[in-house]
């Protein structure tokens, strides 16, 4: 076993890279996941956590101080100064999530657009980041301003402040909401979803990355010429070798998913070991395919300056088209299209099926298999792949192979 201990020791070898790439991004996607809102249940209810959001009225009118009172029964009002630089601040700094600007001479468009049936006078919104609380308060607007237009529409009211005044009544009623378990099955908790999704982003950076560089030394034309003329079979050499990166793919991997566990073990009290067992195999699926990745990288450059640089590039593709940093469905249709033929796509779809199984009957986890089935031939073909190009450098002229030869009889 030559083989498979050297491959390790060069692969311990790196443990800075094991560091960055394990274990502090490992610790950023505890961070992204603490920062993520709950949904928390109290005597049957539904809280939902009421978002920031900034308010620019350059109107000042009956409509736009009714619009304005009833965001603040809905969310928490933010002032702000009305300059270009004050609202990119809040937004650069996180202070608000969505900025709502209401124009000069909005009330009077507003009224005459609804009482001429033609399209309304928009309001500009600016929003950051957490583009979920954005489209909240988007809905929130379109949902007050859509009930003022019926009431200009059916001339119940007379004047703007009479509609504000029987708008906003109309808005405060609200129903009662019910929490209803479907089956015997927990949930896992909203935070450690939002970790295992973001552990995608990490399994790929590090296997590529790490299981790359060990690679990459016995890829070395001179370390290759080596080991042909060693004592030990081609077969025998590969196998050790392929043993060595499984395992080296094995400690992200369990790094990342004890590392969960810990942290977010508590919230998972209740929630079947089954659900969890299904998105931890997930994990291993995804760390399969990133070591699939690092082989053909690995095949084809020895640099590790761009093994790093693939590996974060192939990494955040990954991530975005996967929906694990933005929600695939805010995306278009285009994007999601080309999703279709990315392999996190389909892990992200394995976390939302398996934290919304409520049985475990064929038809619910026909599909969570068939997503890792999908990894799997991902993994299948890019090591096909992976040897179809291992094989033309062994034959070439640099490696000594088969063309090596002809020039040198030539």
């Amino acid at each position: 076993m030559q083989v498979f201990r050297a491959a390790l020791k060069i692969f311990f070898k790196h443990p800075f890279y094991i560091a960055i790439f394990v274990l502090a991004v490992s610790l950023l996607g505890v961070s992204f996941s603490q920062s993520v809102g709950n949904y928390e249940t109290k005597q049957g209810e539904l809280a939902v956590e009421r978002p920031y959001i900034g308010i620019i009225d350059r109107d000042n009118s009956e409509l736009s101080t009714g619009l304005v009172s009833f965001l603040d029964e809905q969310a928490e009002l933010i002032e702000l100064e009305d300059s270009r630089r004050a609202m990119q601040d809040a937004l650069a700094q996180d202070t608000v999530y969505s900025i709502v600007i209401i124009p000069e001479g909005f009330e009077q468009n507003f009224m005459r657009a609804a009482r001429e049936n033609t399209s309304p006078p928009t309001i500009d919104t600016a929003t950051g980041y957490a583009s979920v609380a954005a489209v909240l308060v988007d809905g929130l607007v379109n949902e007050y301003l859509n009930t003022v237009r019926l009431y200009v529409i059916s001339d119940t009211a007379k004047n703007p402040a009479e509609i504000v005044v029987l708008s906003f009544e109309d808005m405060k009623k609200s129903g009662t909401i019910t929490l209803v378990q479907f089956g015997e099955l927990v949930s896992p908790s909203l935070k450690w979803r939002s970790y295992m999704s973001f552990s995608g982003y990490t399994i790929v950076l590090s296997i590529m990355v790490c299981v790359g560089v060990m690679l990459s030394a016995f890829n070395r034309v001179d370390i290759r010429k080596r080991n042909l003329g060693a004592p030990v079979s081609n077969l025998s050499r590969n196998l050790q070798l392929a043993l060595a990166c499984f395992v080296a793919a094995l400690v992200p991997f369990v790094v990342v998913s004890l590392l969960g566990l810990i942290i977010f073990g508590s919230s998972l009290v209740g929630t079947s070991l089954i659900v969890v067992g299904l998105l931890l195999l997930n994990l291993l699926i995804l760390a399969v395919v990133s070591l699939a990745l690092a082989f053909l990288v690995g095949q084809i450059t020895t640099s590790e300056l761009m093994l790093n640089a693939v590996g974060n590039i192939v990494g955040l593709l990954f991530s975005f088209l996967g929906g694990i940093f933005v929600a695939i469905e805010l995306l278009g249709s285009t994007v999601t299209k080309i999703a279709y033929f990315v392999p996190s796509f389909y892990y992200g779809d394995v976390i939302t099926r398996a934290g919304n199984l409520h049985d475990y009957s064929s038809a619910s986890l026909a599909p969570i298999f068939a997503n890792m089935g999908i990894m799997l031939l991902f993994a299948a073909a890019l090591f096909a792949v992976a040897l179809v190009i291992g094989r033309l450098r062994m034959q070439s002229a640099e490696a000594g192979g088969n063309a090596a030869a002809t020039r040198t009889r030539s």
